[in-house]
């Protein structure tokens, strides 16, 4: 059952007034209830939906209130408004006591038609005569709740401040908190104190207007009372130098700020003027909470990074080492989450480079370099995009573009050399191309454009996160990794297509030898029986289809660099399209791509190749003339054998100032992803709850076609993880079995939101239940 509240004690104690012998006495005519202090006024709305209650005052017949003669009348039946049968009403005399109603001669004249009530009715006081206050109520223990509360003037105040809120408190927490002080009625009135206070702090005048005046004086004597400091005659940036060097109570609202820095964005100028005059510290000196010596280490470890362009590689990784030591604990920092700390994020992924650049890529043959590439090479790619991506101003950039042109080109040129070789001497033999990609009923291939290994990866992870199941395979594209050989080579319709002179480097249709484009590809496509879906058209899932989705490649031709930006707005995206159509009900959607592609800050070296011996030259690769002469290594057309592709040595372009290339011979370039997702719940066992069984406060649930990593929480909202009852979410065992242990001892008949959530801390599933069962 509920816990009982205030409320419903003093709604029991106000019927128990009334009762009477039902055997030898008659009811009494009404409950007087005086109020002298009006200390029980603020609660006469809530209460008239429980109770029959008349009230002497201004007439107001809607709520049952009026003169005495008013109140006369409803007692005898005399008015169209009739009280229940049976009720006995309560007449509230507000600004009335006791002793006003049994003065015979100097009884007030409002009171004077209602004084014989005394005789007709029911007192409802203590049983000393005196009348009930709310503190003499809660202390009571003749006819109250004998609950202690502090008798200082300022617990009063704060007690009928707080009335409102207190009534539906649970007595057994009432209990446990007393004696009841000011703090104690003060936090009832400011729930979440902490944030009121950052509130405050952060605009000041504006949440002042937005108080009402009895939680302004709350929020002033809570401040006063617990965190030393007084809003009406202190400014915020006293409090700002109290948050900058906290101690005590003051450690959890810095802990509060932290959490969640972007609601309020003026604190950080504050913390910046409280700041002691003092000289800045920097590495593991500086101070966490004033944002110039954050300012200060960025720049330190800016003029670091720069200072790598003049490395060697092995030298840049100890000094990356370094760095760390001083900066690394900056991005727990809340400038960190305020985005005010990009280099001390980029050093984590930098680090990440340096370790996997000093493992270079080899093996004896194409199938050999692949796998390595795809079990742990990739994520030096990734690495580099994630270094990139954080960071903006050129300053920043540069510094990062140092640290990785030392780092990574070496390891770049390497890999790509060893590929290189292992086909440079009967390369049709040592390089198979992987067969073209179909789908089934039900299935959906989405082709995305230049879809890198790395980003794969990267999607892979997104949507495992959202509850999805993700098969993440490699395959060799056709050779050269352009978008006109190797899209049509991984079409469910290469069958159809035959090799031409290769001018254009596309293949032709076998039935009308028109060279494929987007439109005639299509027309195969739509001829094979695949939906052609366009934009955010799903169709129909009964069938199969063929989408496109993406311009990882324009936008990396066009912005270099950028595109380690760009491709992760790119990634979310496909994310977003893939869960749309399967939540359509399409049962499956591979993911598959032409090619991926090198990228260097500050540009690829170039490389020599005539015009005249081409012709058709591109970034890292031509379609050499016949009988043509070069030094420049070449492989067969995909499409036709008998015409010769150069390719760029190592990761050389034969177009200069390109950070961006595609279309030679490179583990990055040639070794792409095939993904392919299914829903949650694709073994046959949709995401469902199973039995949840309450023991006290312990609830274990059972949990049917959760993802991997999926864990379970009980929280008073569902997306609020800071409102969980439990010391943490808690994964789910092998049979989808989790225990929970509600931590708060009076949560007992609470409302909560038991759920579900993603390894991204997303919500999948989510049901109502009431601690305890």
């Amino acid at each position: 059952m509920p816990a009982t509240t205030l409320l419903d004690s003093l709604i029991t104690s106000l019927h128990q007034a009334s009762a009477y012998n039902r055997h030898d006495q008659m009811p009494p005519a009404a409950v007087l209830w005086p109020d002298k202090e009006r200390q029980w006024e603020a609660l006469l709305p809530l209460l008239r939906t429980h109770l029959t209650i008349l009230t002497l005052g201004d007439y107001q017949p809607e709520i049952r209130q009026g003169p005495a003669y008013y109140l006369r009348c409803m007692l005898a039946g005399t008015l169209e408004d009739r009280l229940p049968d049976g009720a006995v009403p309560i007449l509230y005399l507000p600004g009335y006591s006791r002793q006003d109603i049994r003065a015979v001669e100097d009884c007030p004249k409002p009171l004077r038609p209602l004084a014989e009530l005394q005789y007709r009715g029911v007192l409802w006081t203590h049983k000393n005569g005196r009348d009930w206050t709310v503190p003499g109520f809660l202390q009571s223990s003749d006819g109250g709740l004998d609950i202690p509360v502090q008798g200082d003037t300022a617990s009063k105040e704060a007690l009928l401040r707080a009335l409102p809120r207190l009534v539906h408190e649970p007595v057994a927490r009432l209990r446990s908190q007393a004696p009841l002080r000011a703090a104690f009625f003060d936090e009832l009135l400011n729930p979440d104190e902490v944030r009121r206070l950052l509130k405050w702090m952060d605009d000041p005048q504006g949440w002042r207007d937005q108080m009402a005046e009895a939680e302004w004086r709350a929020f002033v004597s809570l401040c006063r009372n617990k965190y030393g400091l007084d809003p009406e005659k202190e400014s915020n940036l006293s409090a700002a130098e109290r948050l900058g060097n906290p101690s005590g109570v003051w450690q959890v609202v810095w802990q509060r700020y932290s959490e969640v820095p972007e609601a309020y964005p003026a604190i950080p100028e504050l913390l910046r003027r409280a700041a002691p005059s003092q000289p800045n510290l920097l590495g593991e000196n500086a101070s966490p909470y004033y944002p110039q010596d954050n300012e200060n280490a960025e720049a330190e470890l800016r003029d670091a990074l720069l200072a790598l362009e003049k490395s060697t590689s092995s030298q840049a990784r100890q000094a990356l080492l370094k760095m760390e030591e001083r900066h690394g604990h900056r991005r727990q920092w809340v400038w960190a989450k305020l985005g005010q700390a990009p280099l001390a994020l980029a050093l984590v992924h930098l680090l990440e480079l340096a370790d996997g650049s000093s493992q270079p890529l080899a093996g004896g043959t194409v199938q050999e370099i692949a796998a390595q590439y795809a079990e742990g090479g990739w994520q030096v790619d990734g690495a580099v995009l994630a270094a990139l991506a954080a960071v903006q101003n050129n300053g920043d950039v540069a510094a990062v573009k140092a640290a990785v042109l030392t780092l990574y080109r070496h390891w770049l040129t390497a890999a790509a050399t060893a590929l290189q070789q292992t086909i440079a001497v009967h390369p049709a033999e040592t390089y198979k191309a992987s067969p073209p990609v179909s789908a089934g009923p039900g299935e959906v291939l989405l082709f995305s454009d230049a879809l890198r290994y790395d980003l794969a990866h990267r999607l892979a992870g997104l949507l495992t996160a959202q509850g999805f199941v993700c098969d993440l395979d490699w395959r060799l594209t056709a050779l050269p990794p352009v978008t006109a050989t190797a899209k049509a080579a991984v079409a469910p319709v290469a069958a159809g297509l035959v090799g031409n002179d290769g001018h254009n480097l596309a293949p032709a249709s076998k039935a009308s030898g028109t060279t494929v484009s987007i439109a005639v590809l299509q027309g195969l496509l739509d001829g094979a029986g695949y939906q052609v879906l366009k934009g955010d058209d799903l169709g129909d899932p009964g069938h199969l289809a063929w989408t496109e989705q993406g311009a990882i490649d324009s936008y990396g031709h066009n912005n270099g660099w950028k595109v380690a930006i760009h491709a992760l707005a790119e990634v979310q995206s496909l994310a977003e399209r893939i869960a749309a159509l399967l939540a359509h009900g399409w049962t499956e959607v591979q993911v598959i791509t032409d090619h991926g592609w090198l990228l260097l800050p500050g540009g690829l070296p170039k490389a020599e190749l005539p015009v005249h011996l081409a012709h058709l030259r591109k970034g890292r690769c031509a379609v050499l003339k016949a009988g043509a002469a070069t030094d420049q290594q070449t492989v067969p057309w995909h499409w036709n054998p008998d015409v010769a592709i150069a390719i760029a040595p190592g990761i050389a372009c034969f177009e200069a100032g390109k950070e961006y290339e595609h279309g030679g011979v490179s583990p990055q370039e040639c070794v792409v992803p095939h993904l392919r997702v299914r829903p949650a719940g694709a073994s046959g066992v949709p995401l469902a709850f199973g039995p949840i069984i309450w023991r006290g406060l312990r609830c274990t649930c059972t949990v049917a076609g959760a993802p991997p990593e999926a864990t379970v929480d009980l929280r008073r909202q569902s997306g609020v993880p800071a409102s969980s009852l439990t010391s943490g979410a808690k994964a789910l065992e092998a049979d989808g079995v989790a225990s929970l242990l509600v931590v708060e001892d009076d949560a007992i008949g609470a409302e909560a939101m038991l759920v579900v959530l993603a390894a991204d801390g997303s919500v999948l599933l989510q049901t109502r239940v009431v601690v305890g069962g």
